[in-house]
């Protein structure tokens, strides 16, 4: 019994640290006066992704691309690819991480080094590996060229493309929940 919940434990801290972080980051004080409202237009920067480019980063940005676009035509901003008043500038970083845990007494046992000398030291031990990905959006007043906003999302993403797609469309959901504050 004592193991079973040691277990559920362990499965429970593995899912809610791959669930990745669930918060925009945007840096505080300086875009606290940005209105979305004042603007009409918009228009995404060329995007220069990497070299060797994944099988799904074409489907992938162009979905991205359109959460955005229903976002900002929710909100009255139309897309004009000749002369917005706003352009967003995206920034995505994809990188491989390994999730650990700290052994404990409780799942792994004292070693045995010989002459009844047991050892058992605290460390980390790799339960996972997953894909973190970055964006970062920032919305660029084309008669300043100055970013007028600019946040921060970091999410695991899945590892099935089909889910992909609402991993975006959460990621956008929470960006738009902070410009709209």
């Amino acid at each position: 019994m004592k193991n079973s919940f040691v277990l559920l434990i362990a499965i429970a801290g593995i899912l809610a640290s791959c669930s990745g972080k669930k918060y925009v980051n945007v840096p505080k004080g300086i875009y606290d006066d940005f209105n979305l409202q004042e603007y009409e237009s918009f228009d995404f920067y060329e995007l220069k992704g990497p070299e060797e480019r994944g099988a799904y980063y074409e489907e992938n940005i162009e979905f991205l691309q359109d959460a955005i676009t229903k976002k900002m035509e929710e909100r009255g901003v139309k897309r004009d690819t000749n002369n917005p008043s706003l352009k967003v500038n995206l920034g995505i970083s994809v990188q491989e991480q390994v999730q650990t845990r700290e052994t404990n007494l409780a799942t792994d046992p004292f070693m045995y080094t010989g002459q009844r000398s047991y050892t058992w030291t605290r460390t980390e031990v790799p339960v996972n590996t997953y894909t973190e990905g970055s964006l970062t959006m920032h919305l660029v007043d084309v008669s300043d060229n100055e970013a007028v906003w600019v946040g921060t999302i970091d999410r695991a993403l899945p590892k099935k493309q089909k889910n992909v797609p609402s991993t975006i469309q959460s990621a956008v959901d929470l960006l738009f929940l902070k410009i709209d504050k």
